[in-house]
């Protein structure tokens, strides 16, 4: 091989990895802010939709591509974090934990999860009970009663 050729296949492969390298901050960037749309601002939507919002002291504690996780004392009985999952800037779902009280010594938790509507379906809201290791699908009036009960405001 001439040097002229091997020297245009190198600048190529860099100049390659260059425009990759820009390409994926970009679209970094612009997940990111799309996912941003869907924090604290978002919970005049949420409230309309009756899915709990995120509290105003909460912070995010991880994030991904896809996923955005928020919480606050996790230590404290009520509501304990928030996980909103996206494909690209399309919010997909949000997934809200709710610590009570134990019983018997045995951790139970109350989950919510909201599936937001597409083309092809309706939203869907899903309810689950957890005491230990065992957990059960519930209906949102068993929830609502449970929440009551226990003196925990969806927020």
């Amino acid at each position: 091989m001439n040097k002229k050729y091997t020297f245009r296949i190198y600048i190529g492969l860099i100049s390659i990895s260059i425009v990759a390298y820009i390409s994926f901050v970009v679209y970094e960037q612009f997940v990111k802010h799309c996912q941003n749309e869907y924090g604290l601002s978002y919970n005049k939507t949420r409230e309309k939709l009756g899915i709990p919002l995120i509290p105003a002291d909460w912070s995010i504690k991880e994030r991904s591509e896809n996923f955005i996780g928020w919480s606050g004392n996790e230590q404290k009985v009520g509501h304990k974090r928030k996980a909103i999952s996206f494909s690209g800037c399309r919010i997909e779902s949000e997934l809200d934990v709710f610590k009570l009280p134990n019983q018997n010594g045995k951790e139970r938790l109350l989950e919510i999860e909201y599936n937001y509507p597409h083309e092809s379906t309706g939203n869907t809201v899903i309810y689950t009970y957890q005491i230990d290791h065992y957990s059960k699908s519930i209906s949102k009036t068993t929830a609502d009663s449970i929440l009551n009960s226990e003196h925990i405001k969806k927020e």
